[in-house]
C-alpha cells in the first residue's frame, strides 16, 4: 500500500515529460508535410504556367487561329494551376527581356489586358521568365515556450521558371 501511495501523480509527470514533446513533434511533421505540399505545388504551377506562355508565342497565332495571350489570361491561369493556395498571398511576377509585371496579388492582374509576351519578346527562342511566392503561415511558433501565443509566424516559399518561347 505504501507503493501504491508514492506513485501516485507519476502518471501526470510522465506525460508532461513525454507527452507535450510528442505533441509538438507531431504538430511539427504536420507542418513540414503541408510546407512540402505546398512547394511543389507552387514548383508545379510555376514550371506549367511558364510552359502554357511559351507555346503561346507569336508564330502560334496562324491562319484563322489565335492564340495570343494577355497578362490577365495569365494570372487567372496562374490561379487554376496553384490548386489549393489562397490567390491573396500568392503573388506572381512575369518577366521578359523588355517588360516585367508584378501581380501582388496575383488576383490584382486578371483584369490586365496587355499582351504577354509583349510582341518584340514573343518570337521562337525569347526567355521569358515566371517567378512566384507564396507566404505561409505556421502555428509552430505559438507552442513555442514563452511565446505569446498570438503571434503566428509565417515564411516566403519562392518557385522559378524560365524557358524559351517554342512557337
Amino acid at each position: 500500500m505504501t507503493r501504491r501511495r508514492r506513485s501516485r501523480g507519476s502518471t501526470v509527470l510522465e506525460f508532461a515529460l513525454v507527452g507535450v514533446p510528442m505533441i509538438l513533434v507531431f504538430v511539427s511533421i504536420v507542418e513540414i508535410g503541408l510546407a512540402m505540399w505546398t512547394y511543389t505545388t507552387l514548383a508545379y504551377a510555376a514550371k506549367e504556367l511558364n510552359r502554357y506562355v511559351a507555346v503561346h508565342g507569336k508564330h502560334c497565332s496562324s491562319g484563322t487561329n489565335n492564340c495570343a495571350l494577355t497578362v490577365g489570361t495569365v494570372a487567372t491561369t496562374a490561379e487554376s494551376y496553384a490548386m489549393g493556395l489562397s490567390s491573396s498571398t500568392l503573388n506572381l511576377t512575369l518577366t521578359s527581356p523588355s517588360k516585367t509585371y508584378n501581380c501582388n496579388p496575383v488576383s490584382s492582374c486578371t483584369s490586365n489586358s496587355n499582351a504577354w509576351p509583349p510582341a518584340a519578346d514573343s518570337t521562337v527562342g525569347t526567355l521569358i521568365q515566371v517567378q512566384m511566392q507564396y507566404q505561409v503561415n505556421t502555428v509552430l511558433p505559438v507552442m513555442w515556450p514563452g511565446s505569446k501565443g498570438a503571434n503566428y509566424g509565417g515564411y516566403n516559399l519562392w518557385a522559378y521558371s524560365a524557358q524559351r518561347v517554342l512557337f
